[in-house]
């Protein structure tokens, strides 16, 4: 009987330490599992975020990536489609840009394998085959780039609408209004430039009408609105510059101002100069003229003056310019030309290879075809 209670008295007493040993396995086992329901949760809200991460970078790889192109200008020349465009600041590798013209009803593209570096502009010549060019209407952009290795066409970033009809006749517009590449003539237009002819529209002129002593060819006009008479056919040599300086080449019997005797031959004059018909070269008019703004580099200047368009600034480069009420008497070569749309203002930079020029502000300048400047 002692020996039951004892036995008993044993068992009571070790239940507890049961219990407690079974609580103490029961704890670690929920924490356990709370642990592996965490790391879940964890794994979870991971996989969540770092697909937020993902596709932020890759949103954030496309904002930082930008090539923006723009049209300057726009003409038909008989079967092509001439087409100016500039890139815009941006990031990204330009490997080229499509081209995608219209007439309304019929659309073509054309593939640049030519890139452009930031604030590069150039000039592309396409010839449409499934429409006529005298219908085109519009023609738009889009850029070519390498993204993750791969080249990806762009969104189309600019489209230009003609206007007029395929002659580029349009007649001539009101002075001091218009821009060149309007299609109209102005004299002068909205930025103070006399212009000659715009795109295609020569304001009815061919090379026999012109001054210039040209028997045929084919007429044209460039980026700045001025004659281009490269394709015209002349029927004297083309040694006049403006000066009688024997011997001339066989045909040209006088060369700037007509001899006593009398000169009824006509010259083809440098560029600059501009003959008169009866053997005489004389100098062109500046092209443009103004007071200057500011000066820096010792090599640039800007001006209100200059023209405010980037394809008319353009033109600008291997003209010459000199300067009045100035120390400086000197006619420099104009190296490179621009208008920032940013702060509204063109600027000049000046060939130093004879010395920096001696200008400050407020002083004016011209700026002529001819490489003497007038002098």
């Amino acid at each position: 009987m002692s020996k039951r209670l004892s036995r008993v008295s044993d068992d009571r007493r070790s239940a507890p330490s049961l219990m407690s040993q079974r609580k103490g396995l029961s704890e670690v086992v929920t924490t356990l599992i709370i642990i592996l329901l965490v790391l879940v949760a964890i794994g979870i809200v991971w996989a969540v975020v770092s697909n937020i991460l993902s596709e932020g970078s890759d949103q954030a790889g496309l904002e930082q990536f930008s090539v923006d192109i723009n049209f300057l200008q726009a003409s038909v020349s008989g079967n092509d489609i001439i087409l100016t465009v500039k890139r815009a600041a941006g990031l990204g590798n330009m490997t080229g840009m499509k081209f995608i013209l219209s007439d309304g009803s019929n659309s073509e593209e054309f593939t640049q394998s030519t890139g452009l570096t930031e604030l590069q502009a150039k000039t592309f010549t396409v010839t449409p085959t499934t429409f006529s060019p005298s219908n085109i209407k519009t023609a738009s952009i889009a850029p070519l780039f390498i993204r993750s290795g791969e080249e990806v066409l762009g969104d189309v970033t600019d489209i230009y609408t003609f206007s007029g009809s395929s002659s580029g006749n349009n007649g001539n517009g009101n002075p001091n209004t218009g821009v060149c590449g309007d299609g109209i003539i102005q004299t002068p237009n909205g930025n103070s430039i006399t212009e000659q002819c715009d795109g295609t529209n020569l304001g009815g002129n061919s090379c026999t009408t012109i001054i210039g002593g040209f028997v045929g060819g084919t007429l044209s006009c460039n980026m700045q609105c001025q004659f281009d008479t490269s394709q015209c056919i002349a029927n004297v040599p083309t040694s006049c510059n403006g000066a009688w300086s024997p011997p001339e080449d066989s045909g040209v019997l006088c060369d700037g101002t007509p001899l006593p005797n009398g000169c009824t031959a006509i010259c083809i004059c440098e560029p600059g100069f501009s003959a008169t018909g009866t053997g005489e070269c004389v100098i062109n008019s500046p092209i443009n003229e103004g007071t200057i703004n500011s000066v820096w580099n010792k090599i640039y200047f800007d001006s209100q003056n200059l023209p405010k368009s980037q394809v008319t600034m353009a033109g600008y480069i291997g003209y010459y310019v000199n300067f009045s009420n100035s120390p400086e008497v000197a006619c420099f070569p104009i190296t490179f030309a621009d208008y920032v749309t940013e702060t509204d203002i063109s600027y000049l930079r000046l060939e130093d290879a004879l010395g920096f020029p001696n200008i400050a502000q407020n002083e004016n300048y011209q700026i002529w075809q001819a490489q003497n400047c007038g002098l």
